[in-house]
């Protein structure tokens, strides 16, 4: 009939494409396009950004090492090493393993011979040119303690110090207080690593928020016609966000590539750096350089976040 209204058929797999393409093109495209003609503007929070993320990166990757360090200090610090006499006769070096390992706070005592003390020496760095300087073993035979817990090995030390077989110059491996001083010194760069990344995130949040205030008031006229023809919140607000979450990416990508250079470098440049830095592995630097890149994502995006509510709505 004359009087009817044809609606043309669109196929919902066409209807979908057509709203994800229009969809990439306001969000993605459009935002990734204005990001590059405002680059001089964003640069000072790439920048900041960049900076902040690989300072957290590499703060991250100590504070993992220290955190290894420290329940190694701990352990070790548990284990006394209890050196004997040279002419400790063996019935009494027995009497004093049975009377430490019966005691319910020690969890293993193990017998180390002159022989042994010294093979062991010849892994610590130092040691070997000490053995090699003497024509004999200086190296004394010791039963090594392993207390359950850290708090009772002056306790344990004092009981073995009563004992005769005991060396009278050099009797225990026990420092008081050794392992509290390396416990503040970790505490006090966690502290300070802490307060250093906490100072570059307010300014690089700041730096960025700004970079956005100034799109935005840049972008005003356009803004209020798109607000005036009715577009949803998210189309207007979307490609700010977009701006700031590459803003994070790139500089997550810097970022996260330095953190892991160095972290390779480090391992593969050095002998002695699972030592300072135990469990670092190359597993670990590419964990560490895929959480500044999220946290590259997250932290660009949520400042865009901030900056929108604090001055869109205003």
């Amino acid at each position: 009939m004359a009087g009817d209204v044809v609606k043309p058929k669109f196929r919902r797999r066409h209807l979908v494409g057509v709203v994800a393409a229009n969809l990439v093109r306001c969000l993605f495209r459009d935002a990734a396009r204005t990001w590059g003609r405002n680059f001089g503007a964003t640069a000072p929070a790439l920048g900041s950004m960049t900076l902040l993320l690989l300072m957290a990166g590499l703060v991250g990757i100590t504070a993992f090492a220290l955190r290894n360090l420290e329940q190694e200090q701990a352990a070790q610090a548990s284990l006394l090493h209890v050196y004997l006499r040279d002419d400790a006769p063996e019935p009494n070096i027995i009497g004093l393993w049975d009377q430490l390992a019966s005691d319910p706070r020690v969890a293993k005592v193990t017998y180390i011979s002159k022989d042994e003390a010294l093979a062991r020496a010849q892994s610590i760095p130092g040691l070997p040119e000490l053995a090699n300087a003497s024509e004999s073993n200086p190296f004394p035979a010791s039963l090594d303690v392993q207390v359950r817990n850290i708090k009772d090995v002056g306790a344990i030390d004092a009981i073995a110090r009563k004992s005769s077989i005991v060396d009278p110059i050099y009797p225990t491996s026990y420092d008081r207080g050794a392992y509290e001083r390396i416990q503040a010194i970790l505490f006090g760069l966690a502290v300070a690593g802490f307060a250093f990344v906490s100072l570059l995130g307010f300014v690089a949040v700041t730096v960025t928020m700004n970079s956005i205030k100034a799109a935005i008031h840049s972008r005003h006229d356009e803004i209020t016609i798109m607000q005036l023809v009715g577009a949803p919140r998210w189309m207007v607000r979307g490609p700010f966000v977009v701006e700031g979450a590459i803003t994070g990416a790139l500089a997550g990508i810097v970022a996260g590539g330095v953190t892991f250079g160095l972290a390779m470098a480090g391992i593969a440049g050095s002998s002695s750096f699972t030592q300072f830095a135990p469990g670092v592995t190359t597993t670990v630097a590419a964990i560490a350089a895929g959480i500044v890149l999220g946290a590259g994502l997250a932290l660009g995006s949520g400042s865009s976040l901030l900056s929108l509510r604090r001055h869109m709505e205003a």
